[in-house]
């Protein structure tokens, strides 16, 4: 989702994201995961704020157990301005941690790196290499950068993170959350997201198969999905 703006959304991904996480439809995303989550965002709040979150951030570092002093060895691979994700969970125990991206139509997954200072670009690009070249070096590169860089850096994420709290006994699954029919902007079936999501990977990563720690669910919607006083 690119509106990052806080408040109550009213369509798209956004829209449907706020929904689930602050209705019982969470239910029916748990039981395609399989498991309960603890939602820490995007949470209606007493101010309706939906707030979502950079992992950085003191109230997501200090619920999962990151400290000041660890913050920033964790996310050296990274410029202090980070991807802010459409929702973030816990799994029951606290151990695992679940970024969401959310999507709502095709076209929300172009996109093409955009940071304006040299230092940021260049960090950026040598994490999302080191990634590439360790677990996806039959992709093609040039994706990552222009076409799917925020796929790309979704993936950096993950992969870097896995790596970097072994030590705190946490694992982290990048949960790419997709939504069928949605009526309120973009209607996209269960098949075109289904095979677009093969040829971005085969594209970006020389498989089609889904990438380890890597959740895609197709999740429907309709009006029956939502209550009028919500």
């Amino acid at each position: 989702m690119s509106n990052t703006s806080k408040g109550p959304a009213t369509k798209g991904s956004k829209f449907w994201m706020q929904y689930i996480v602050n209705s019982n439809l969470k239910n029916n995303l748990n039981n395609h995961i399989g498991c309960n989550l603890q939602w820490l965002s995007p949470l209606k709040g007493k101010n309706n704020d939906y707030l979502e979150y950079e992992l950085r951030q003191n109230y997501i570092c200090n619920t999962i157990g990151i400290n000041d002093s660890e913050k920033n060895e964790i996310f050296s691979f990274w410029p202090n301005r980070q991807p802010q994700w459409d929702g973030i969970a816990l799994s029951q125990d606290g151990r695992t941690i679940y970024l969401v991206e959310a999507k709502a139509h095709l076209s929300e997954l172009k996109s093409k790196i955009s940071a304006s200072s040299e230092t940021s670009r260049s960090l950026i690009v040598s994490s999302m290499r080191e990634v590439f070249e360790l677990y996806y070096p039959g992709g093609k590169f040039s994706l990552w950068r222009n076409g799917y860089y925020q796929l790309a850096n979704r993936l950096t994420f993950l992969h870097k993170l896995n790596e970097r709290l072994k030590v705190k006994n946490l694992e982290v699954k990048l949960l790419l959350l997709n939504f069928v029919g949605d009526y309120t902007y973009k209607p996209t079936d269960f098949i075109e997201w289904e095979t677009h999501y093969n040829e971005v990977f085969k594209d970006m990563i020389g498989v089609e198969s889904t990438p380890e720690n890597v959740i895609v669910i197709n999740f429907p919607v309709d009006t029956e999905c939502v209550d009028p006083e919500f």
